[in-house]
């Protein structure tokens, strides 16, 4: 049987409308699934797999700071905009490729 790599990262991109790009990627696999099924809000019988990007809102930050600033460290929702994604491969490598080649779109 074949291994599934799951990886969660928060993409980060400046706040300006006119600036899309994302311009880095914090792995935060290590925060248990349920967790971030709570702080992002996500709805999974509408999206069962995670397959759409969830904003990190000032309301879930506000809610769950303490804990973000253990787990992640400090995040500035004034400038940055911090976006929920997953990622899963049949291995490491094809994940890094797949986020790296993101960072460069």
């Amino acid at each position: 049987m074949k291994n599934k790599y799951y990886f969660f990262y928060l993409e980060i991109a400046l706040k300006k409308k006119e600036d899309l790009n994302v311009y880095a990627f914090e792995n935060i696999s290590h925060i248990p699934t349920n967790k971030l099924i709570e702080i992002f809000n996500i709805k999974l019988e509408k999206d069962p797999y995670l397959l759409e990007g969830y904003l990190l809102t000032k309301t879930m930050y506000r809610k769950h700071k303490e804990y973000l600033g253990q787990h992640i460290g400090a995040l500035n929702l004034d400038v940055f905009v911090y976006c929920l994604r997953l990622y899963a491969g049949d291995s490491y490598k094809v994940i890094r490729k797949l986020y790296k080649k993101n960072l460069l779109e």
